[in-house]
């Protein structure tokens, strides 16, 4: 999670005057601490002002969040717990509190605890996009998107170059099939943040999706295209296997198939574990090329890592085929028939095409 800039030192303090405090602490010195960033000390300082003054809740808050700097949440939390209840029997308020409550909460995972600290936050500063911001990380771990939707649009309006604000409304979208509005979304996120390589990533992805769910064939394109533009994007700022094969993909759902092939011949060279899905990919748009060799042979990796799957033995067969190796060919197809549960008639054609050219099979 991203760190926002909250808990300044000089906001936090409320201090109460003390009358009468004894030598053995030195507040200005605790404080002091904190703001240098010093958090171990500050909070033996700070507990010094505790012993002699139990209920000073502005030293239990130091000391929580002392903690939290520290990332010592289980610590953090009943000093923070404890500052808070002494602040509501004042009949006091502290929004720095109920944040470093929700923050706590948020890192230890307790979602559900930190929900109502959140809750209370937004409603007393609706105009803060942190506030909706954290509500909204809240919502979406308890997969309550809509919710979640609605707070993020929140922290956007407020906040549009807030980049996580939009990585995260563009997340819960799509976890809900909104794609066109995802894809928004994640454009209007890399206006904020243009090297952002999550985002990036996730906008190519998303434009896939889109465009092969789209029927009409221009605006298919349209996707493809953008796709195309900005997995190269990605790619000159993350240049690895996964960027690589991203870009293969696109050039495939566009039909280009030697920049294709390229890339994906690239992914295979910097990938040290390829999946069945980049060896289907590559030998697909080697085939397109009519390269058959290096299809065969990387059609043959596909089925090693996902055997029986119908797609690559067909397509294995097709390349077996046009080599002119008629029995390899037969072998696939029926393979491909029996995986398909002997009902494809494209594949029993094609077995009774290659038939006639196999070498008949050696007596046992």
């Amino acid at each position: 999670m991203k760190s926002k800039s909250f808990f300044a030192a000089g906001a936090l303090l409320l201090m109460t005057a003390i009358a009468g405090f004894a030598t053995s602490f030195d507040w200005e010195k605790a404080v002091s601490l904190y703001k240098q960033g010093q958090y171990r000390a500050a909070v033996a300082e700070f507990q010094n002002v505790v012993a002699e003054f139990p209920n000073h809740a502005d030293s239990w808050k130091f000391i929580g969040l002392s903690y939290y700097q520290l990332k010592e949440y289980e610590k953090a939390m009943p000093a923070l717990e404890k500052a808070l209840a002494l602040k509501k029997a004042d009949g006091k308020t502290d929004p720095d509190l109920l944040l470093a409550l929700s923050r706590v909460q948020i890192s230890l995972k307790k979602y559900d605890q930190a929900l109502p600290f959140l809750e209370n936050l937004t409603k007393q500063r609706p105009d803060l996009a942190s506030n909706q911001y954290m509500l909204g990380v809240a919502y979406a771990n308890l997969n309550r998107t809509e919710e979640a939707i609605t707070a993020f649009r929140a922290a956007v309006k407020l906040a549009p170059q807030d980049a996580d604000a939009w990585q995260y409304l563009s997340l819960q979208q799509l976890r809900v099939g909104r794609s066109t509005e995802a894809i928004s979304s994640l454009r209007s996120g890399l206006v904020a943040a243009p090297k952002n390589v999550e985002m990036t990533s996730l906008l190519a992805e998303a434009l896939l999706r889109q465009g092969a769910t789209e029927t009409n064939e221009v605006k298919a394109n349209a996707l493809y295209e953008e796709a195309i533009r900005v997995a190269t994007s990605l790619r000159s700022l993350r240049d690895d296997a996964a960027s690589s094969e991203l870009l293969g993909r696109a050039y495939l759902a566009a039909k280009k198939y030697v920049p294709a092939e390229q890339s994906l011949q690239r992914a295979l060279t910097l990938n040290k574990q390829p999946t069945a899905a980049l060896f289907f990919n590559l030998a697909f748009a080697q085939s397109q090329n009519k390269v058959w060799a290096p299809a065969a042979e990387n059609f043959t990796q596909a089925d090693r890592l996902k055997p029986n799957d119908v797609n690559t033995l067909y397509y294995l067969g097709f390349v077996y085929e046009n080599l002119h190796r008629y029995q390899p060919a037969l072998d696939a197809y029926t393979r491909a028939f029996e995986a398909s549960g002997r009902t494809n008639q494209d594949l029993k054609a094609s077995m009774d095409r290659v038939a006639p050219f196999a070498k008949p099979q050696k007596p046992q």
